[in-house]
């Protein structure tokens, strides 16, 4: 199957199409490229889950032999995966992130690889466990993923269990959700020979003594242990504090720090995780009822739910200390000058006639004010590494919905000097705005918008007029210079969906 998506590039038009693509896999397609470049690797933690992070609903948790490291990032590129970072320097040595679309479920599959084992509370993994050898030696498969030998994972579990309980916020924590835990524990002593794993206690614990492995499966075990936990768990710290990789102070303001971030980040509903490439600023472009609003909320849900994504209204922008106070006269205005409302100017006779009322210029360009400011402020956050979904975006031309209104032949019909250097003065701001990297124009006939808007639930209601009446000045935006995908959305949702996010994580 096919999907039909139009680039337009200056001075050319090519019909681009995605065939086979749509049904490969990012995960197969890894495991492929990382077989055949020869990298020695497994899934090194929650093989209990793996069915899970198989298909994409958890992280694919791989431990990655150092000098592979270069032939690992060709097999990341080879499957499509692109490279991602903290935004807040939140993330870990040696351990990196990559994300790619898998194509049938249109959500992002998370490779979450380490070069060392680092690990211990929830946020600052404090600790580097000396055991990337033991993991990665005499690996088996398991759902045709190398994954370690079950005692030495049992080893590994029961430490990075006991390390979670070592301090009241990463206490917290890790018994927030601890009935996973008592569930992994009992699969990995089904599976392993425990008295091999008590060996390697043995082998590889500074100061382990035989009854403490016992005692910690027992205490990991019952959920109730709550207190034993923690003692056991400041034992272990202490003894292993030669592993630490962070000394304690360090750790502690850096545990309070990050913290902090991840409230921020859960309060604005935003993730801190961004692409190492870089963010994108993409334009929804097109008539009213096209779908622009639908699409971004889609595109927020599969992109956002793993990366930072903010998604702006440039044709509604937030008020700017300039623009504050006028605004709030705004329902009075409109109740006094009925015929100076937007909706008014933007009939054919209006716009024609190029007369233009002092409350219509001033309105005009406190706008484009408050539309250049937000652009401007999403731009940074894009080049910071963000994806910004614009619905609606300033035309390079005059006239265009969003963009300009005054053009030379307004301008010099004008008899006022004073409304003429407020046209001059709207124009000058939307000037220079900053490019998106990406437009997607949505197509929809005129019959499907005026379905959609008489379907709408919103507080305007359905304005078949207004649909007819914006839809040539919403659809003649100017983008030179700039890809344009065109997607027609008059499709069955789901055909639109997947090819607008398709088209946003090619552009990324």
């Amino acid at each position: 199957m096919k999907e039909a998506l139009v680039m337009e590039t200056p001075g050319q038009v090519a019909q681009a199409t995605v065939g086979d693509a749509r049904d490969s896999a990012p995960i197969p397609d890894l495991v492929a490229a990382l077989k055949r470049r020869g990298v020695r690797y497994c899934h090194w933690k929650s093989n209990v889950r793996l069915a899970d992070s198989l298909s994409g609903k958890e992280d694919l948790d791989l431990l990655v032999r150092r000098s592979d490291a270069t032939e690992f990032f060709a097999a990341l590129s080879d499957a499509g995966f692109k490279l991602a970072r903290s935004r807040d320097g939140g993330g870990h040595p040696g351990v990196l992130h990559a994300f790619a679309l898998d194509p049938r479920s249109l959500r992002l599959v998370h490779v979450h690889a380490y070069f060392q084992v680092v690990t211990g509370d929830s946020l600052v993994k404090s600790y580097h466990l000396p055991f990337e050898r033991i993991l990665l030696e005499d690996v088996g498969v398991r759902m045709g993923l190398p994954v370690p030998p079950v005692e030495a994972e049992l080893l590994v579990f029961l430490l990075r269990i006991a390390l979670k309980h070592t301090g009241p916020l990463e206490f917290w924590m890790v018994n927030r959700h601890y009935r996973a835990v008592p569930e992994e524990l009992a699969w990995l002593r089904q599976n392993a020979d425990e008295a091999a794993a008590r060996q390697l206690w043995m082998q590889h614990v500074p100061g382990a003594r035989e009854d403490e492995f016992d005692t910690l499966i027992r205490l990991v075990a019952d959920p109730a242990r709550v207190g034993a936990r923690l003692g056991i768990g400041l034992r272990l710290a202490w003894r292993l504090r030669e592993w630490r990789r962070i000394g304690f102070w360090a750790a502690s303001g850096s545990r309070l720090r990050r913290f902090g971030l991840l409230v921020g980040s859960r309060l604005r509903r935003r993730r801190s995780v961004r692409l190492v490439a870089g963010g994108v600023l993409v334009a929804l472009v097109g008539p009213k009822a096209s779908g622009k609003s639908t699409l971004g909320a889609a595109l927020g849900d599969r992109l956002g739910a793993q990366l930072d994504l903010r998604r702006i209204h440039v044709g509604k922008p937030p008020a700017t200390l300039l623009s504050a106070p006028v605004r709030v006269f705004l329902p009075l205005l409109r109740r006094l000058l009925p015929g100076e409302r937007s909706g008014q100017y933007q009939t054919p006779e209006r716009r024609a006639n190029m007369t233009f009322s002092y409350p219509y210029l001033v309105r005009m360009v406190l706008l484009a004010h408050d539309r250049r400011a937000l652009l401007f402020r999403t731009r940074r956050a894009a080049t910071e590494g963000a994806i910004v979904i614009a619905d609606r975006y300033p035309s390079f031309g005059v006239g265009a919905i969003d963009g300009s209104q005054f053009g030379a032949a307004a301008i010099a019909a004008c008899g006022s000097r004073w409304k003429r250097a407020l046209m001059r003065l709207e124009g000058r701001l939307y000037r220079d705005l900053p490019k998106p990297d990406l437009v997607i124009r949505l197509n929809a006939p005129i019959q499907t918008t005026l379905l959609r808007d008489a379907s709408r639930n919103k507080s305007d209601g359905p304005d078949p007029d207004s649909v007819q009446r914006r839809r040539d000045i919403e659809t003649m935006a100017e983008f030179p210079e700039i890809p344009v995908a065109v997607i027609n959305t008059d499709v069955p949702l789901e055909q639109s969906v997947s090819d607008v996010v398709r088209a946003v994580w090619r552009g990324l």
